[in-house]
Parts: C-alpha cells; structure tokens; sequence
C-alpha cells in the first residue's frame, strides 16, 4: 500500500536530524569559545573540559536522533496497521488502478519503512562507532604529543603532518555510513542523481585525505588549522543532509 502523497515522513526525518547536528555543533563552538585555552599548542580534544563537554553534547545528540527516528516509525507503523498485512497488497493495486502511478506515493510504505530503519542504523550506530573511534584517536593523539614533548626526534612539523593524515580515519567510518544511505535511497529510487553526488562527495574526502595539507587561519586571536576531511564530513552531515531532505520532499511524493 501506499501512504498519503503529503506526507513525508522520511525526509522529514532526515531533516530534523540534519537540524539536531547543526545544533550540536554550535553548541560545540559555544564550548570552545567558553573554554577558551590560554596555550594552543595541542589540539583541542586534548583539552580535558572541552572533550567531556563534546561527549556529553555527542550522547544528547544520539538521543535525540533516536527519539526523532523511533517517533517517526512510530507515525509510519501507524498508517501501516490501518491496513492488515494481508490486505496491503490487495490496497497498493487498488491505488495503482484508480488513482494512477503520478497520484501515489513514490515508494510503498514498506520501502518507506525499510529506508527508515536504514537511515536509523546510520546515524545511531554508525554514530556509536564514530564516537568510540573518536575516542581511541583522541588517545593517539595524547601518546604523538607525549613523544613530541619527550624529545624523540619528532619535530612540530612531523606532528602537524601525522596530525592532519591520521584525521581523516576518523570521519572515513561516519561518512562511508552516510553515503551508503544516500546511494541505498537512490537504488530505492532509481535516482542517478543521489548516487552521482555519493561519489562526488567520496572523491573530494579521498583527495583531500590523500593530496591536501592541513591550511592555518587566525580567527578571533587565535590560531585555527583547517583539517579538509573535517571540513567536508562536517558540511556533509549538517548542509548535505539538508539538501538531501529538501530534495527527496520535493522530486518526491510521500517520501
């Protein structure tokens, strides 16, 4: 069977995760200029205050995402048990034959249904392994410190270009995850477009990981370096998202 054309319950959701992690990350900016350090001369994460207050602002964010996803489910198993199992079927045909294939939903309920847990598992589990591995980095970091500062032959130079090559396992993981969403919707879809940006955005993150150097900027006094893979996993998973979702509402009905 197939749902009402106007409601978008997929990208709806997709869209208010999107909003959830901008949140998240202004709140992380907020932290940052709060907790502002007098010495730059570490990472960030290794700053003791500002790392609990990114885990804690990490858990709040992955328990909202799965109130937002278990709500939704929640909407769709709704509308599917207005229907008995046995009958959807028999109901989906009848829909095809009197209200015409440009009058329904672009995907049955149960489709619907199967991207949404798709999409849950992305961004709650895929989040758990990204917040773990975000952990055993910050530890790596603390032992590349720890022999810069013991004198072991490794210049700061050394560090910033370890520092810069490593970061990019660290978002590889999230994003593989994210485009698989993205390339498994467009399979759904039979939509060219999804999985041509999918690689387009995978080619940049290689690149970068592979070719780019990390840049140094000064902002409000205070050094900032600009690690690329960071910078496109980030607009990936906040601005991507959202044109994702503004997308999937408009080329498509009851998605």
């Amino acid at each position: 069977m197939y749902i009402n054309v106007k409601k978008h319950i997929l990208s709806n959701a997709i869209l208010l995760v999107a909003v959830t992690k901008i949140v998240a990350a202004l709140c992380e900016g907020i932290m940052r200029i709060v907790l502002q350090r007098s010495s730059t001369q570490s990472p960030d994460m290794l700053d003791i205050m500002l790392w609990h207050a990114q885990l804690v602002i990490s858990l709040i964010q992955i328990g909202l995402t799965a109130v937002i996803f278990y709500t939704n489910w929640r909407k769709l198993n709704h509308y599917m048990t207005l229907v008995p199992v046995d009958d959807q079927q028999g109901m989906a045909d009848l829909q095809k034959e009197y209200l015409g294939k440009n009058r329904i939903a672009s995907l049955s309920v149960s489709s619907v249904n199967r991207l949404l847990q798709l999409w849950a598992v992305i961004f709650i589990g895929a989040e758990l392994i990204y917040l773990f591995t975000s952990i055993m980095y910050r530890r790596f970091i603390g032992m590349l410190m720890d022999a810069l500062s013991e004198g072991s032959g490794m210049s700061d130079g050394t560090f910033v270009m370890l520092y810069n090559m490593t970061h990019g396992f660290k978002y590889l993981e999230i994003l593989a995850a994210i485009l698989l969403g993205v390339v498994m919707t467009g399979i759904f879809l039979s939509d060219r477009y999804l999985k041509l940006a999918s690689l387009i955005i995978l080619a940049l993150f290689l690149i970068s990981f592979a070719l780019f150097q990390m840049q140094t900027v000064y902002l409000m006094g205070r050094e900032v370096g600009i690690v690329w893979t960071s910078i496109i996993y980030h607009t990936t998973e906040t601005v991507g998202l959202i044109v994702l979702s503004v997308y999937l509402t408009k080329r498509y009905r009851g998605l």
